[in-house]
């Protein structure tokens, strides 16, 4: 019965899936927390740049930018003070459809 316990562990830590759902999770832990919806995304400037509307599990966000909804990808994104940073201006931002 053991073995067949300790097989079917071995199985789960083998299966791709599990690959797969940690991936957002490698990107998220770049940031010191997740970015959470309608938190103010601003440039690194401290101006604001619109709003988090939706938190991909990509890590990616999509926000609200001069009421036109862009994809923020995760790599421009820190925390800075505790407030979400990109290092995209605003024309950028709006450029990222």
């Amino acid at each position: 019965m053991r073995l067949f316990v300790s097989l079917a562990l071995l199985a789960a830590a083998a299966t791709p899936a599990l690959a797969i759902e940690t991936a957002p999770a490698e990107a998220a832990a770049t940031l010191d927390r997740a970015p959470r919806e309608g938190e103010v995304l601003r440039d690194s400037g401290a101006r604001i740049v619109g709003q988090v509307y939706k938190v991909q599990p990509s890590g990616n966000i999509l926000a609200i930018v001069n009421r036109q909804t862009v994809r923020i990808p995760a790599s421009t994104l820190s925390i800075v003070d505790g407030k979400l940073v990109t290092t995209l201006t605003k024309s950028e931002a709006l450029r990222q459809k």
